[in-house]
């Protein structure tokens, strides 16, 4: 998949008319699950959680969507698995797709269903992503994109918008890899064979 695909979702936003009347807020916040992150290591991998709060009772998105992005060079191209807000199963399997690039992961969630059951209905996961250290670097893992929307009974062709707010970045520093015990006695040795060839 490429990264047209986002360049698409947002162009059918745009086409179903997001004019409608503005609902109350929800918010989009990312956790580490507990890892420190501030000293990873090469071969390291961390979980990312987005997680949406805010949702009233009774309300439903019948559209979300977030993207985060952060140093691929460090961490690489991530793996996305979806949260269990998501409705399960879909109306349509192409109601919840993913994109993933080096330092680049979306998830959105966008149905025509028209009952509830395909909805997003409940706070709670949306996706996470697994990145593993590749490189020693360090940066921020931060949302660069966010939208929702929820049904208009009134005009089903007019969704109501959902104003999104996103949380805190979170930082993240992979470290260079200790030399060994067996590296340090090799360059010992390496440096005491120049010496006593210089004494030469």
């Amino acid at each position: 998949m490429t990264r047209s695909f986002r360049v698409g979702a947002a162009s059918v936003f745009v086409l179903l008319g997001l004019g409608g009347p503005a609902a109350a807020q929800v918010s989009l916040q990312m956790d580490s699950g507990g890892m420190d992150m501030s000293e990873m290591k090469v071969g390291d991998t961390a979980t990312i959680g987005v997680r949406l709060t805010g949702l009233q009772p009774g309300q439903q998105l019948d559209t979300l969507a977030a993207t985060v992005v952060f140093n691929g060079a460090a961490l690489g191209t991530p793996t996305v698995t979806g949260g269990p807000i998501i409705p399960d199963p879909l109306n349509n399997p192409l109601d919840y797709l993913t994109l993933t690039d080096p330092g680049y992961a979306e998830a959105t969630f966008l149905t025509f269903g028209e009952e509830a059951a395909d909805r997003i209905r409940d706070n709670g996961l949306f996706y996470s992503f697994d990145v593993t250290a590749v490189a020693p670097g360090r940066g921020m893992f931060r949302f660069d994109f966010g939208d929702a929307t929820a049904p208009n009974s009134e005009d089903p062709l007019d969704p109501i918008v959902v104003e999104v707010t996103t949380g805190d970045p979170l930082e993240f520093t992979v470290v260079p890899e200790p030399c060994s015990g067996l590296m340090l006695a090799m360059l010992g040795l390496l440096w005491a064979g120049r010496r006593s060839r210089r004494q030469r």
